[in-house]
């Protein structure tokens, strides 16, 4: 891919000439403004693309999203900020693809950035962290560990790790004295909990909802399974599979494990996000391995009858993949300056401080330092803080994750519905891959 630096102030460009910074000069002193920051004279609109919808005031993310805007603009006033709401994120994904010049910056998941880096419209900004000495360091996981092809393409906002999320009266009621720790306590749980229209373990298996294809299945199970503790998930490239055929066989194995032991039930084959989430509001699913980015909302809606724990795993304390969103920067925007800028507000500290009340597992390591920390409100994020820094890990996607997505839920869907082996779901997983990429 052909960097490009940005180009739309002084500070992105290097060494203008003297009659520029003459007459900039000039234009300053009349403006009473200092020559460097001359051009910061015109006002300047950037398109942001992102999923949180600032008219959704019911959603305390997309509130401190506009808290944070608010206050890039105060601290920036030429620089404005329109938002384009992106809910499944295709309109960033669209306007890479068509080396469109807007949105200037793009919210990009961890998952997608393969995708968009192989595009060539995502700015890669090793150079100006370098300039501007952004702290690579500074983050609940190092910003190295998000490189894809060497290179660093965004600044980390926030970290997603799977939780456990049960309803605290159903546990009570079958005298189930703590959360499972292993997929097979997980699996014993069915006849304690299952029954009549009650699942004990919802396993979202559908294809809907996210960017495509069975993403909640390969976020909250497959994907920790497969990778496993330290194995890749995908090559360096975002292309080969990276996984054995032995954590692919092992994760087909418990999955069919859950439902043959009735944890969970053929109803959550077409659960996705929404489903599951519907369904642990109404009681009908006891538990599930869910978002935290969620956690907030659903308690809310249940009052004092939900908790979480860390997330079931092959063995106790194995690790999670993780991920979360990046500001990434259009490479072929006209307003890079302006951009940057904005991506390393949102990123700082102070912005993160923000997001944090929102309900975000923020990024940036000293954000925490933040009084917010120090309210009953911040307890379980701290919890979750900890857990990312304890059994997190970034792992490798794949330039075509949603296609992969959709292979994994179709494969175990039909593995269920027809009562297949487990090897037979590897071998399908493997040879659509294989098929899909050839053709991407």
């Amino acid at each position: 891919m052909n960097e490009q630096k940005p180009a739309s102030t002084n500070e992105q460009n290097p060494a203008p000439r003297t009659s520029r910074r003459i007459f900039l000069g000039g234009m300053a002193a009349m403006l009473g403004a200092p020559a460097g920051r001359a051009f910061a004279q015109t006002t300047e609109t950037i398109t942001y693309d992102t999923f949180l919808d600032p008219a959704n005031t019911k959603d305390p993310r997309a509130a401190a999203q506009t808290q944070m805007i608010a206050a890039f603009e105060a601290s920036q006033p030429r620089v404005k900020v329109r938002v384009v709401v992106d809910p499944a994120g295709q309109n960033g994904v669209r306007a890479a693809r068509a080396k469109s010049d807007s949105p200037d910056v793009i919210r990009v998941n961890n998952f997608q950035m393969p995708e968009f880096v192989s595009t060539g419209s995502v700015l890669a900004i090793d150079e100006l962290i370098a300039r501007d000495k952004v702290d690579t360091t500074d983050w609940l996981i190092g910003l190295d560990q998000t490189r894809v092809n060497g290179k660093i393409w965004g600044l980390q906002q926030d970290y997603r790790i799977p939780i456990y999320v049960y309803r605290k009266s159903k546990f009570e009621e079958a005298k189930i004295a703590a959360p499972p720790r292993t997929y097979a306590e997980v699996s014993a749980l069915g006849p304690l909990l299952t029954k009549q229209n009650q699942m004990a373990y919802g396993v979202p298996l559908g294809l809907s909802g996210g960017i495509g294809g069975a993403q909640a299945f390969m976020e909250f199970i497959v994907s920790s399974i497969v990778a496993g503790n330290g194995d890749p998930f995908f090559a360096p490239n975002g292309r080969e599979i990276g996984f054995s055929d032995k954590r692919l066989l092992l994760a087909a194995t418990i999955v069919k494990d859950l439902f043959q032991k009735k944890a969970a039930t053929p109803v959550s084959l077409q659960f996705a996000y929404n489903e599951l989430q519907d369904g642990m509001r109404a009681g009908t699913v006891a538990s599930a391995t869910f978002g935290l980015y969620r956690y907030r909302g659903l308690k809310a809606a249940v009052s004092d009858d939900l908790a979480w724990a860390p997330a079931p795993s092959v063995e106790p304390d194995d690790k999670h993949a993780v991920y979360g969103f990046q500001m990434c920067i259009n490479s072929h925007s006209p307003r890079q300056g302006g951009a940057w800028e904005f991506v390393k507000f949102m990123a700082s500290p102070a912005a993160q401080a923000i997001a944090a009340r929102g309900g975000e597992v923020v990024a940036r390591a000293s954000a925490y330092k933040d009084a917010y920390f120090k309210t009953p409100e911040a307890e379980d994020q701290l919890g979750w803080k900890a857990l990312v820094e304890k059994r997190g890990r970034m792992v490798n996607y794949s330039i075509i994750q949603s296609s992969f997505n959709q292979i994994c839920g179709e494969a175990f869907q039909r593995m269920i519905l027809r009562d297949l082996a487990p090897a037979v779901v590897a071998l399908e997983v493997r040879t659509r891959y294989t098929e899909a990429l050839a053709k991407a």
